[in-house]
């Protein structure tokens, strides 16, 4: 059984469920409509963090070792999420068809969850 709080491990989940969603309504509610097109500051570092945990978390299935750099890659992908949903809050909470009102909190969630993801890898490594 795994040493960290279940906590951690419940906010990981809903982090990770909640950036399903957020690709989601990106793809098939915002994309829609070509009046709303993506800006770069926000599609380019969403891409990255998806892309660094889909990279690492293959490679850790093929090595069947999955403890602390799982609570890494997740800490470094909420962050990027985090900052990217609050920078896209303040800048142009227009463009993403979205209430200010509801990106920033929703970063703000996602900084949360990055800091119980930094909080399990701490207690993974111990």
């Amino acid at each position: 059984m795994s040493d960290e709080a279940p906590i951690t491990r419940w906010s990981a989940a809903l982090g990770w469920l909640g950036i399903v969603g957020l690709l989601c309504w990106q793809e098939f509610y915002v994309e829609y409509d070509y009046a709303f097109p993506t800006p770069w500051w926000y599609r380019v570092p969403v891409t990255i963090v998806i892309s660094l945990a889909l990279l690492v978390f293959a490679l850790e299935c093929m090595m069947q070792e999955m403890t602390v750099r799982r609570w890494a890659v997740s800490l470094v992908v909420f962050l990027g999420i985090g900052v990217a949903l609050i920078a896209a809050g303040i800048i142009d909470p227009e463009k993403f068809q979205a209430s200010r009102w509801v990106l920033l909190p929703a970063g703000v969630l996602y900084l949360g969850a990055a800091f119980c993801a930094g909080v399990g890898a701490k207690d993974n490594a111990d």
